[in-house]
């Protein structure tokens, strides 16, 4: 059985994302970039939301062909490309797939049995974008560990993590993996009842 991992970059303040979707305050360095690249090696889907996945789609495919895209994001690129996607999305009519964006199928809405089914097949783990989608995984007990990266800044605005999650979640503590760049990284599993 697969897993489901939410991953979501936070700042101290506890926000995902600054004013106007702003990223420019993620801590992110040669150390980080290995991270990711042992990540989406061990993943075989990743489930967006919209948002997310115009971001991520926005810039992958052309990093892939800039020559001036560093080699490991050049990897991510290529990772990213290679993995399975689904994007979540009322709003969206297509997905487009290009030679450096493959592999992308679209999805109007969450259907929990779907998500179970897709977990029972056999293969790499499933990541979940930090979005409305991932509050509604959370609201259905899809989502397997949460993986916060806390960056050492406070950004004081912005959109909060799980915004909309009208439920207690009780998490347990894994593990912990610190960061040359200060980011600390906290592993958690929903507590069983």
């Amino acid at each position: 059985m697969r897993s489901i991992h939410l991953f979501v970059m936070l700042s101290l303040d506890g926000y995902f994302e600054g004013p106007n979707h702003d990223l420019s305050w993620h801590n992110v360095d040669d150390e980080f970039n290995k991270y990711a690249i042992e990540q989406l090696k061990e993943t075989g889907l990743i489930l967006f939301g919209r948002r997310t996945y115009e971001l991520m789609e926005g810039f992958w495919p052309k990093a892939a062909v800039d020559p001036k895209t560093s080699p490991d994001d050049r990897e991510i690129a290529h990772l990213m490309n290679g993995t399975e996607k689904i994007v979540f999305s009322r709003t969206l009519d297509s997905v487009r797939e290009t030679v450096n964006w493959r592999n992308v199928k679209l999805r109007h809405s969450v259907d929990p049995a779907e998500i179970r089914r897709l977990k029972m097949m056999p293969g790499k783990d499933i990541w979940v974008g930090m979005s409305d989608l991932a509050v509604s995984f959370i609201k259905e007990d899809l989502i397997d560990e949460f993986r916060f990266m806390i960056n050492p800044v406070i950004i004081g605005g912005g959109t909060r993590i799980f915004q909309g999650l009208d439920k207690r979640l009780d998490l347990e503590l894994k593990k912990t993996q610190g960061f040359r760049s200060g980011n600390m990284l906290m592993y958690y599993r929903p507590r069983l009842k």
